[in-house]
């Protein structure tokens, strides 16, 4: 069953006068896969994916609470060198009049640093000695880490280490991305909880034993490691989320779990500002993660894996639950659910290991171009978004929670202009204004912080906006960019890479302590005006109809296809072009399989079909372009 040469040429000519000649085509693609179609006909947010939506962006509060944890466990509060005075216990607070005396004497003003040093009781006013025992201001936070362990002056680089080790922890995303694209997203999803129900519990006992402080420092920082790499959940559902709805869902499925992202953030500023203590607010956060075991069995597996896994049965069933929820019917479910999900499942790509998705990436220009791109804007996103988020507190000693408050709603905020933008308009343009506000806003911190320190805390609340809403767009590129075989891989690839700048993030805010107050500011606003210029070079993506399935289709249906300056005839002699190769081609495959049984024809046939299907994908892209434009 061969298709003649004219007959071919002659279809696609057709198809491309066709397309051209339609005012107002749908927006449909003809290589929509049948998940895509079932998809579709279930419902692609219907209250199926508004439940599962809800549940797992109760799971999203998790990484936002123990990231932010750090704020306010960790917070350094107002200190001084302790008195060791025989006749009263010396207080933060001034007693008496006396106390006041004893202050005046033995840590003076005149000293270098009067926070770290205190003359020697033995000879006042001569010899400055390093303390070894301080005592703190509790207006705003009573216990944390670094009241308990003494994380000041020579050891405060311990504090920047404990964050650290949690952002360390959450480069595992790479790992996690390879078990949720082998054992599935939900599968992974499950270990993570159990690691992290695990790692708090045994951490809250033996913080609770009579170790030594520096033993429960150590025990602290590798429950944070841990902790982080469990977070890694984050990357896995948002996968989950946009393999569960359509390409119109895609911003929010990613935004969603950004809003619960902020949820977390306030609250464990409310749990902290209640207890200030930051033992009990570790002790609320494990009770908090819990119910989370039983997200097995409320959590579906991704029905667009288990197609492309092979495992069929599970996947109809899914199929099946979606439309029974959103009280849909499946049109044609008999020959999408057998013969069609069989044939594309039969015919699915190649499961590619990380080491091949490197070298995929390295192979390929414009691959390797996007990626590198992609890794240093997110890697900017994360070092700035903690440097400013994180440090926003430190700006001013007075009313900390009030301002982390406002920081939230700035965020929040941020996160409805990114939607608003990345629905409305092309991406890529609100992505690199973002990226521009960020950069003048942060420069201003430093500017205005002695003169007008009301402008510098608005400067930094700005910034913290603009990051948010640029963080946010960046998972949007980072998702369509790779192909659902290697999509989990090539995102938590792509995050492990980004979390290179979040390890620098606390140590570079330091340098505002033990350098220059203006220098990590200068960092971080240089750092987003680059990420602003490389993300011009970035294709737009929000013409995309379906997530690539393959590596090939990523990188075909990324290509930049011109809008402007392409005539009909150069267009036209291409698909000519291209045809009679496609003639050449199959008539060499005739002579040579001329005596061949007929199945081998009918593969060539469908060979020829999804050949087809690609060129009426990349005519109808190219209309759907020169529509919005």
């Amino acid at each position: 069953m061969s298709i003649p040469k004219s007959n071919r040429k002659r279809s696609l000519i057709e198809l491309f006068q066709k397309t051209y000649s339609q005012d107002q085509p749908q927006i449909s693609s003809p290589a929509t896969s049948t998940i895509d179609q079932l998809l579709h006909d279930a419902g692609s947010f219907g209250l199926y994916q508004k439940l599962q939506f809800f549940l797992v962006g109760l799971l999203a509060v998790l990484p936002a609470m123990t990231a932010f944890s750090y704020v306010f466990i960790a917070a350094t509060p107002d200190h001084r060198c302790q008195l060791n005075l025989d006749n009263f216990t010396d207080t933060y607070k001034i007693q008496s009049d006396i106390h006041q005396n004893y202050i005046n004497k033995y840590i003076s003003s005149e000293l270098k640093d009067p926070k770290c040093t205190m003359y020697d009781k033995n000879f006042p006013n001569r010899y400055p000695i390093p303390c070894t025992q301080w005592v703190f201001d509790d207006t705003f936070y009573n216990t944390t880490i670094s009241t308990e362990w003494n994380l000041v002056c020579t050891r405060l680089h311990l504090k920047g280490i404990t964050q650290n080790a949690y952002i360390i922890g959450t480069s595992g995303s790479f790992l996690t991305g390879i078990m949720s694209d082998r054992l599935g997203r939900r599968t992974t999803m499950y270990l993570l909880i159990l690691l992290m129900v695990l790692v708090l519990n045994s951490t809250q006992i033996l913080m609770h034993s009579k170790m030594s402080n520096d033993n429960k420092l150590i025990i602290f920082t590798i429950s944070r490691f841990l902790t982080g790499f469990a977070q890694t959940t984050y990357s896995i559902t948002l996968v989950l989320l946009l393999e569960m709805t359509s390409a119109k869902r895609r911003v929010l499925a990613s935004n969603i779990l950004s809003y619960f992202y902020t949820l977390g953030e306030l609250l464990i500023m409310l749990i902290y500002y209640y207890t200030r203590d930051w033992s009990i607010t570790m002790w609320i956060l494990t009770v908090y993660v819990m119910p989370f075991l039983c997200y097995y069995w409320c959590i579906p597996e991704s029905a667009r894996w288990l197609v492309s896994s092979g495992q069929l049965l599970q996947a109809r069933k899914v199929l099946h639950r979606i439309a029974y929820v959103n009280r849909r019917t499946l049109a044609n479910s008999e020959k999408k659910l057998y013969d069609d999900l069989q044939r594309d499942a039969h015919i699915r790509p190649k499961r590619y290991s990380y080491t091949y998705v490197l070298i995929s990436l390295i192979k390929s220009p414009v691959m390797r171009q996007r990626c590198l791109i992609i890794f240093y804007i997110m890697m900017t996103n994360l070092m700035v978004y903690l440097g400013i988020g994180m440090g926003i507190t430190t700006l001013t000693k007075d009313r900390p929670y009030e301002i982390f408050l406002v920081s939230i709603f700035a965020e929040l905020f941020g996160l409805c202009l990114c939607q608003f933008c990345a629905t409305k308009f092309d991406r890529k343009i609100p992505l690199v204004l973002f990226f521009t506000l960020c950069s003048l806003s942060i420069l201003m911190i430093p500017i205005t912080h002695k003169t007008y320190p009301i402008i510098s805390l608005s400067s930094a609340l700005c910034a913290k906006l603009f990051i948010s809403a640029a963080q946010a767009l960046s998972w949007i590129y980072t998702s369509e960019t790779y192909p659902t075989v290697i999509r989990s891989t090539g995102v938590g690839l792509t995050v492990s890479i980004a979390r290179l700048g979040g390890v620098w993030a606390p140590q570079i805010s330091l340098l505002a302590q033990s350098v220059w107050f203006p220098l990590p500011y200068i960092i971080f606003s240089i750092s987003s005006f680059i990420a602003a210029l490389f993300a011009i070079f970035l294709p737009e993506t929000r013409t995309k109809i379906a997530l690539p399935e393959t590596i090939k289709q990523a990188e075909k249906r990324h290509h930049s296809i011109p809008m402007y300056g392409q005539q009909f005839s150069e267009m036209e002699s291409e698909m000519i072009y291209m045809n009679k190769k496609l003639s050449v081609c199959h008539e060499e495959d005739e002579e040579e399989h001329h005596q061949q049984q007929h199945s081998i024809h009918l593969e060539d046939t469908l060979q020829f079909e999804s050949v087809k299907s690609d060129d009426e994908l990349m005519l109808t892209n190219n209309k759907q372009e020169n529509n919005i434009l």
